[in-house]
């Protein structure tokens, strides 16, 4: 849900070989997925939709990056009944977001330069609404100060990479657009960094309906366990 520019849907059926269905109410964004599908030749088992409303079946997995942070402050519940609706009984699924612990007014700047119209819930509000939707949350992970460390990369790239983007459309990309990206990039590193932030990074595991002995590990240790094709690259780099 919220498809982007397709990352995760590729990186999800290149490593572990599943059918993806991407859904992303931005136009330009999903043509060019679609044709970043037709120029792999993955037609047969990724697809990108164009409203919520055109995916008719349930899924065994669903997955949103980033997305409820865009809803908006009225759509919460909507954007966390499609992550239900799309699932099938028992059904895992995982929310990652930006949160507020407590109740607080998104940054100004953010929503004035950066995200028009963006909203960054509460992680109590969102586990309310989860709740209404019939979902067991399993674990919530805080990212916060990973997400620091992935906004000082962005940051770095940024400006290392800066005469790049800038050639791609200089009126679009000009000094101001440069100004406010460093602004948003470095000031949220900061932000994210801070002890006494109330702005974290959310990673929520659920169900839909509760899960059993045998749908979902009774342990976190799975979670730190080599996966198969980590190992593949590290021998096959060591070769």
């Amino acid at each position: 849900i919220g498809a982007g520019f397709g990352g995760f849907m590729f990186h999800a059926h290149e490593r572990f070989g599943v059918r993806v269905t991407g859904v992303n109410t931005t136009a330009s964004q999903a043509d060019m997925v679609r044709g970043e599908i037709e120029r792999r030749r993955l037609g047969g088992t990724l697809q990108v939709l164009s409203d919520f409303r055109d995916a008719r079946r349930e899924y065994d997995k669903v997955v949103s990056i980033g997305t409820l942070e865009h809803a908006g402050r009225d759509q919460l519940a909507q954007v966390v009944q499609a992550h239900a609706r799309f699932l099938k009984p028992g059904g895992l699924g995982m929310l990652h977001f930006i949160g507020h612990v407590g109740h607080f007014q998104t940054e100004f700047f953010i929503r004035k330069h950066v995200f028009p119209g963006g909203w960054i819930p509460s992680l109590a509000d969102t586990i309310v609404e989860m709740e209404r939707a019939g979902l067991e949350v399993l674990d919530i992970e805080n990212l916060r100060r990973h997400y620091a460390l992935t906004l000082d990369a962005w940051a770095e790239r940024f400006d290392r990479n800066w005469e790049r983007i800038r050639k791609l459309d200089p009126k679009r990309f000009d000094e101001r657009f440069r100004r406010i990206w460093r602004v948003y990039l470095y000031g949220c590193a900061e932000m994210f960094r801070s002890p006494k932030g109330h702005t974290h990074l959310f990673q929520v595991v659920f169900s839909k309906g509760n899960v059993t002995q045998a749908s979902y590990p009774m342990s976190r240790g799975f979670l730190y366990e080599q996966p198969a094709y980590h190992e593949k690259r590290s021998l096959s780099s060591a070769a």
